[in-house]
């Protein structure tokens, strides 16, 4: 733990206030990517290591071994057309809500905040993942998912094969749990129409907006796809909305990661990634709180956010104090769904947890940024990892967003704001 503060005791008082919270919270915009994963634990993979399997079985069976073995979760596009087919023929399979956007409103959901998401197959496949509360843009309203009708053909999903500390991979134990999300296919974003229209009708109520999902589209795609969508944002940006946050996620190539930053920049006022993509995106790796402020220089942000496994970072020009709630809302939403397997109400801190500390200071200054740090509830056996970094995304952003609907409020009904 923090020689400094008493985390558990701050994550109780947190706990706490999400009664407030969450009925004060505003409407959340979260974009632009929707799935249905399909999710297989690596220690259920005995099929592809039988001497029987077929070469591109093996050759998966190869590089999930290899990736838990090293520690490396992240996103890997396979070249496998019969895959999907193969894998649903021979192993366990669940299937679960996927897409940042999409995860990010369902831990929301869990706590009675709203937020509407972007949804372009509304199949019942699709459909029956989400949580009833969740918004989709039906008809120019704001609709439960409940209430929606289903329609159109059933969508590929996206496989989330999950490694835990300790459980052997065809004799090989990983050291670390997490999971590696696996296409088959590159489903592109969701193109919602109404989404479109609805949130820029709404977005001068709402608290932020989340963009996500680039990674799944073509290199050759990136600059049509990315303009459709900076086109949305600037609609949100003129009806006020103070906060457009990008998730950043793992991409296929160093290339195609640089191109969908490059095209967003002057767009975005937000960034978030895990700590590993950081590392790949940060140049020089100096040291953490001077790579972060550099980057948020470099691209024009307000915000730069990098969160781990046991604590979470961020370079704002914002509200300290308005981000450390925010960073910790988001572990504690993160932490919540690792001790259930999915989101749910955080009702206490799971006597498993541990807090360790975290590497940059909870407070401090780095030129025109203030630095935040915070420790996670970490759990060294998870009840699952996949959509952690996702929870942890929405848990931040409804606190920021509530943050902003505040200031806003102070502006439209305080003194006048003369033009300059």
């Amino acid at each position: 733990m923090s020689p400094h503060l008493d985390w558990a005791g701050l994550y109780r008082d947190l706990i706490a206030d999400i009664p407030r919270i969450a009925r004060e919270a505003p409407l959340m915009l979260f974009g632009l990517s929707a799935c249905v994963d399909a999710r297989i634990f690596a220690h259920d993979l005995i099929p592809l290591f039988e001497a029987d399997a077929p070469e591109p079985a093996r050759a998966f069976g190869k590089m999930v071994k290899e990736r838990a073995v090293a520690s490396i979760g992240g996103e890997v596009r396979i070249d496998w057309p019969e895959g999907p087919g193969w894998l649903a023929a021979h192993v366990p399979i669940s299937y679960a809500l996927g897409g940042t956007g999409p995860q990010a409103a369902w831990s929301l959901a869990a706590i009675g905040a709203p937020a509407l998401i972007a949804l372009e197959d509304r199949s019942a496949h699709k459909l029956a993942q989400i949580h009833p509360d969740i918004l989709i843009a039906e008809n120019g309203k704001a609709v439960r998912a409940a209430d929606v009708v289903a329609r159109g053909p059933r969508q590929p999903e996206i496989f989330i094969i999950e490694y835990t500390a300790g459980r052997a991979i065809d004799g090989a134990a990983p050291r670390r749990s997490s999971r590696i999300i696996v296409r088959f296919h590159d489903p592109g974003l969701e193109h919602d129409a109404q989404f479109e229209t609805l949130s820029a009708a709404l977005a001068h109520e709402a608290g932020a907006g989340l963009i996500s999902g680039f990674n799944s589209i073509p290199y050759e795609l990136i600059d049509s796809e990315v303009a459709q969508v900076t086109g949305m944002i600037q609609k949100w940006r003129a009806a006020g909305l103070g906060t457009v946050h990008l998730e950043l996620a793992g991409y296929d190539t160093p290339r195609h990661r640089d191109r969908t930053v490059e095209r967003l920049t002057g767009f975005i006022t937000s960034i978030g990634m895990s700590h590993s993509e950081f590392l790949a995106l940060a140049p020089g790796n100096a040291d953490l709180a001077s790579d972060m402020c550099a980057l948020g220089d470099r691209l024009g942000l307000d915000r730069v956010c990098v969160h781990a496994d046991h604590w979470a970072a961020a370079a704002t020009r914002g509200d300290p104090q308005a981000e450390r709630q925010a960073l910790m809302m988001g572990c504690l939403l993160a932490g919540t769904r690792a001790a259930h397997g999915v989101p749910a109400y955080p009702r206490s801190i799971d006597t498993r947890a541990t807090f360790a500390t975290p590497p940059l200071p909870p407070l401090s200054r780095h030129g025109d940024w203030s630095l935040v740090a915070c420790a996670s509830p970490y759990l060294d056996h998870p009840a699952a990892t996949v959509g952690l970094g996702d929870s942890f995304t929405g848990g931040c952003l409804l606190v920021l967003g509530s943050a902003n609907s505040r200031n806003s409020a102070r502006t439209r009904h305080g003194e006048p704001v003369k033009a300059g």
